[in-house]
């Protein structure tokens, strides 16, 4: 009996650690987030009003907007 809880427990630890490597590497992948240059800007988009100050860099964000496709681009000015 103590053998199986023994096991079990090493079994979720090593599925926690698994899952929390797999996360990792994921959220590395999503947070590298680069933005275009204003001179690199597609034909067709607009820019919005929206616009964010990047926390890594303190330099303003504008994004801009294809209203044919719907697809939105992150430009740094």
């Amino acid at each position: 009996m103590w053998k199986f809880i023994v096991a079990y427990f090493i079994f979720q630890l090593v599925l926690f650690i698994v899952i929390l490597l797999l996360t990792n590497r994921t959220d590395k992948k999503s947070a590298t987030t680069k933005y275009i240059p204003v001179a690199d800007v597609p034909e067709g988009f607009q820019k919005t009003s929206e616009s964010f100050l990047d926390n890594k860099t303190n330099q303003p964000v504008f994004i801009y907007y294809n209203p044919t496709t719907g697809k939105r681009i992150y430009v740094q000015e």
